[in-house]
């Protein structure tokens, strides 16, 4: 999500009051003006020297217009902004008097050249946005390379090649290219960039292509072509750049999505900036709302408006043709929208989605044509690796910067490494970057989960996390020269422990080549369980009665990886709960807000893990073990911001059972209160207080007799 307004195109320039006097007579008196629109725009034109422009040129714009002022301006437009607007412009220049010529460079607003695309002059009224005439339209042709290609690092074609790649919304600011080297990226896509991507590239000595607006590809291997997928719903268009490694191209794709429209807000109870006809004007801006918006049509019809969907379209139009072509095809994108695989049913009650399950388009799109949502595919469980990249908890930089909805849990996935399925590309590994806390309630916060996050020395300076894959391409020379793979000797799995409910059972390999090595994917009557890939697995309370297996994967370099599924056991329910059911005991009924509390508990089942939170608004208090014997003993501490009254302590157990024991939470001793600490300085102050007076008293009396002696001897 940008995090940051809009930057602004121009400075406007000030009149002073006899200026502004003088402009307010000549709107009251001039004739012109009280013409229609269709009149100004019949009576004004432009022209254009060519419509056709090379990169990087400069070209004429001829005007006349019966509308003169001094300040009647032409600007340069993207071709995908059908209206002129604040902050999407780009080259402009003052077109004063009723005639004349102007030269326009083809560059963005921080001077970089324009990529190749259609764009449009717009010439605009007094400093304003309403058309003195109707726009000029004109291409820039493509051209490869905005930066100077190199010749990359070595490689060797008939080799596996590594290709490390990283996405990061750089919040606008120059990233210091020393953090990008430590990730150790080969591929990298940025958005909020504009001038950062052609420093970084520059500091790591990378090949780059940008337009200079949001979106940029930075790349150690040469880039030999470059282009632009022009669409709404992106801030500047894909930008798209073909990238040279070994044998094989790239088809590289850096995206910035709209920021606004953020229909992911509207669960939380928070407006985010819907605009438009048909949607409530509470909606737009930034504000908490009167309620959370959970009706589903209602929140993606807000989410279609944005132009993320159809932008997500056009893309996968254009890698298709680039398939087509046999290049490979990669994206690296924040999208300022969660993913379809986030906001399911397991989530619904999580992250203040509020009971929302919402199949959002952009990412469903994305899917649809093909692609491979990169951190979804290593982690496929949103629970367990939610993969948080916004807002991220960014060291050195205030809360009330990273917040845009400071009292809901507003975490999303919205940052992306997508690519489509190719015998040459392999995907090995996947993580996120950055800090490790986030931003929750606007506060800062630990993460949710123990999944991988990398983070590097160097200071962080977004207000997102990135993203990190890691492939090997092997191309048609490496598929070529790969030699004749051996078979492995293949074990029997087979399922240690006990199959009942909350119990928990291992994978046993079996007897495999020696130097194998093992993964693990669990399934309940034959389909994959989400997120159940390790050795062992704790059986949920409704697998009863249903035939739990477990598939093992072997790998060994020089062998043909193998599969095989153990026997299935049928999982029997736990025994009905009785004088040993879980109980849960507190050490007091009551605690004070900001004091500690004993909780003890029996009857669990023995290693389990526990989870404990108190609600109604349900607050972490951390997690415990079970022993051998099922119990535990712990002491959590209240938050003092829990609010004074009646609460519940719940004990969650792994399959989401819950045991619960109420609580009063008493409200903290105000200060200056007769307790405590405060109590003896209090006592203190009483126990002094009669020696003070009777000093001042003795003082006074002493002051008396003085003045009633020096009375008598005088």
């Amino acid at each position: 999500m940008s995090s940051s307004p809009p930057p602004v195109v121009r400075r406007r320039r000030s009149a002073s009051l006899l200026a502004a006097l003088a402009a307010a007579g000549a709107l009251l008196v001039s004739p012109l003006l009280a013409a229609s629109p269709a009149t100004a725009a019949a009576a004004s034109e432009i022209t254009l020297e060519s419509s056709d422009v090379a990169v990087g040129d400069t070209f004429s714009v001829t005007y006349s217009t019966d509308r003169p002022t001094a300040t009647n301006w032409l600007a340069i437009y993207p071709e995908s902004r059908p209206e002129p607007c604040d902050a999407c412009g780009m080259a402009w220049a003052y077109a004063p008097g009723a005639t004349g010529t102007v030269q326009l460079p083809t560059n963005d607003r921080a001077g970089n050249p324009l990529a190749a695309g259609n764009y449009r002059v717009e010439y605009l009224y007094n400093d304003g946005y309403s058309r003195v005439s109707e726009p000029a339209t004109f291409t820039i042709a493509a051209e490869p390379g905005t930066g100077e290609p190199g010749e990359g690092p070595e490689v060797d074609p008939t080799k596996p090649i590594d290709l490390s790649v990283v996405q990061l919304n750089v919040w606008g600011k120059t990233t210091d290219a020393t953090m990008l080297a430590e990730i150790g990226a080969d591929l990298i896509f940025v958005e909020e960039a504009q001038s950062a991507a052609a420093a970084v590239a520059r500091d790591l000595g990378f090949d780059y292509h940008s337009t200079g607006g949001s979106a940029g590809v930075i790349s150690r291997y040469p880039i030999v072509d470059v282009g632009v997928v022009t669409t709404p719903g992106t801030q500047g268009g894909w930008t798209k750049a073909i990238v040279q490694v070994g044998d094989t191209q790239i088809a590289a794709y850096g995206g910035h999505l709209e920021y606004r429209y953020y229909a992911t807000y509207l669960p939380r109870g928070y407006a985010g900036d819907v605009l438009g006809s048909g949607f409530p004007t509470e909606w737009r801006g930034w504000n908490k709302l009167s309620g959370p918006v959970t009706d589903v049509p209602q929140i993606l019809a807000a989410n279609e408006a944005s132009g993320r969907p159809a932008s997500a379209a056009a893309l996968t139009a254009d890698m298709a043709n680039e398939r087509e072509a046999g290049r490979l095809t990669i994206m690296g994108a924040d999208m300022n929208e969660p993913s379809v695989l986030d906001w399911t049913e397991t989530t619904a009650n999580l992250y203040d989605h509020n009971g929302v399950v919402a199949p959002w388009q952009t990412s469903r799109i994305l899917r649809d044509g093909g692609l491979v949502d990169a951190y979804r595919a290593v982690y496929p469980d949103p629970v367990s690796h939610p993969g948080f990249t916004w807002p991220a908890d960014t060291p050195n930089v205030s809360v009330s910067q990273l917040a845009w909805a400071p009292e809901a849990d507003e975490r999303d996935r919205i940052d992306y490494i997508f690519f489509a399925p190719d015998d040459r590309l392999t995907l090995t590994g996947t993580r996120i970057v950055g800090p490790k806390g986030d931003i929750v309630r606007g506060a800062r916060a630990l993460p949710v989960s123990d999944e991988e996050i990398f983070t590097p020395q160097t200071l962080w300076t977004s207000d997102h996390k990135g993203l990190q894959s890691d492939f090997v391409i092997c191309g048609e020379a490496c598929q070529a020269a790969e030699p004749e793979l051996g078979e492995l000797v293949v074990g029997t799995p087979s399922i240690t422990g006990t199959a009942t409910v909350g119990a928990e059972v291992t994978a046993v390999t079996g007897e495999w080549t020696e130097g194998t090595a093992f993964s693990f994917q669990w399934l309940a009557d034959g389909e994959a369980i989400a997120g159940a890939t390790s050795a062992t697995f704790s059986i949920p309370a409704d697998f009863a009665g249903r035939a739990l297996s477990v598939r093992v994967g072997g790998t060994l370099e020089g062998y043909v990886p193998a599969e095989v599924t153990s026997a299935a056991v049928t999982v029997t329910a736990a025994e009905e709960p009785g004088s040993d059911a879980p109980a849960v005991v507190l050490g007091s009924s009551s605690v004070v807000a900001g004091g500690s509390l004993k909780v003890s508990g029996a009857g669990f089942a023995a290693g389990a893990q526990l989870k404990l939170e108190l609600r109604s608004t349900p607050v972490a208090l951390g997690t415990v073990t079970a022993s051998d014997a099922g119990a535990f003993s712990t002491t959590v501490t209240i938050p003092a911001s829990v609010p004074a009254g009646a609460h519940t302590l719940v004990v969650i157990l792994p399959d989401g059972t819950e045991v619960t024991a109420a609580v009063t939470v008493t409200a903290a001793p105000s200060a200056g209160a007769d307790a405590g600490g405060d109590a003896l300085a209090q006592t203190g102050g009483e126990i002094l207080m009669p020696a003070v007076w009777a000093a001042v008293l003795a003082l006074l009396v002493g002051a008396g007799l003085m003045v009633r002696r020096r009375m008598r001897q005088s």
